[in-house]
């Protein structure tokens, strides 16, 4: 007879639903529940997850707690994962947000963070996911099951200034500039979004005119480039002059 391992993870306080799910599970899965700094499930000392239910995640999307959260888990564990649980027609259309703006912010957590996206359809199907990662983990690849802390010393807004150095042409100095005038990443986004880049007649750009005119040390070139970081193609005269600048700094 082959006695399967049992696996061990650690649990949120506020996974409510899943502590109760759990406790049926017994047999094959020891938890333990801790009030966790960073993820809401932890499988090993490198993954571990962010689990969001669907109208959850939008939620968390718009009041921008989910970049935050994501990028602290990044920031703590090797290989993060977001789970997605109900994300279904029911979510989509009781909400005003277009589907195009929450695949694209799923699109920058995974190809541009690098967070693995796995999506269920109920909290059934949740819990084989992480059952299926904790023996991976845990057995196949005898990694130990450590509760890890952000740093303490790292404050909110430091937090939110860190994530704005993941924007491009952009150091420390200039993300705490940026933090302290506009309060949030989201509201930062909302800034260059909102900050169109002036050109002369022949179409060269010049400068820029918006929320971020106001502040010294940003130009055409840190919008231009970030817009399409951000929100994709941009005019095709500015990428033009993107790939000349490109050249030239080779």
């Amino acid at each position: 007879m082959i006695v399967k391992p049992k696996l061990k993870i650690i649990v949120d306080t506020r996974e409510k639903k899943l502590i109760e799910k759990l406790k049926d599970k017994k047999e094959s899965i020891e938890f333990e529940v801790q009030q966790l700094d960073v993820a809401d499930i932890i499988v090993s000392q490198n993954v571990a997850i962010e689990r969001k239910e669907g109208f959850d995640l939008l939620s968390s999307l718009v009041d921008n707690r989910l970049f935050e959260q994501i990028y602290r888990l990044k920031e703590v564990y090797l290989k993060p994962v977001l789970i997605i649980e109900r994300l279904n027609d029911e979510v989509f259309n009781n909400t005003g947000i277009k589907k195009s703006s929450i695949y694209g912010a799923l699109c920058k957590i995974s190809c541009d963070l690098g967070v693995s996206i796995i999506p269920t359809q109920n909290l059934d199907d949740t819990i084989i996911v992480i059952e299926r990662l904790a023996y991976r983990e845990q057995v196949k690849r005898g990694e130990a099951l450590i509760s890890r802390k952000a740093p303490k010393n790292m404050s909110l807004e430091e937090r939110r200034a860190f994530i704005i150095e993941g924007l491009l042409d952009i150091g420390p100095k200039k993300a705490k500039i940026l933090i302290e005038k506009f309060k949030t990443p989201f509201k930062v986004f909302q800034a260059i979004k909102n900050t169109s880049i002036i050109h002369t007649k022949s179409g060269k750009p010049k400068g820029i005119k918006g929320p971020l005119s106001e502040i010294p040390g940003f130009g055409w070139k840190f919008i231009a480039k970030n817009k399409e970081l951000l929100f994709g193609k941009i005019n095709d005269i500015y990428q033009k002059t993107l790939d000349e600048i490109g050249e030239k700094s080779r």
